[in-house]
């Protein structure tokens, strides 16, 4: 193994995040620089994906619970402030943090498999 393998150390810096950290990342990840720059130093788009697939599933569950009319809603008269309820926008990077979160752990798994193969 070449120790300055970029994978490997990409792995190593998966499994040196703590809970805490990754936890930060998720937050931070809600903001495209930070996600972006976690992608890149991690080199794994696997968390971005996680959060995008809680993001839908919350999209799914609002539109299906709660209901929309497309086209002809009569709203098309309020401002955009007004059309998404700041809580709904909570919900939104709170559902994007935790898949991130989720993604984060299981690409340090996959990072750890990773190390062990390279052995």
């Amino acid at each position: 193994m070449v120790p300055s393998d970029p994978i490997s150390t990409a792995c190593r810096r998966r499994l040196a995040d703590d809970q805490r950290s990754r936890w930060l990342w998720a937050l931070g990840s809600c903001l495209p620089p930070v996600l972006l720059w976690h992608g890149i130093s991690r080199r794994t788009a696997l968390p971005a994906v996680f959060g995008l697939t809680s993001l839908a599933a919350l999209a799914f569950a609002l539109a299906t619970l709660v209901g929309f009319e497309p086209g002809g809603s009569g709203h098309d008269d309020l401002v955009p402030e007004q059309q998404v309820p700041p809580l709904v926008v909570l919900g939104a990077a709170a559902a994007f943090a935790l898949g991130h979160k989720q993604g984060q752990e299981k690409a340090a798994r996959d990072g750890r498999r990773w190390l062990e193969l390279d052995r």
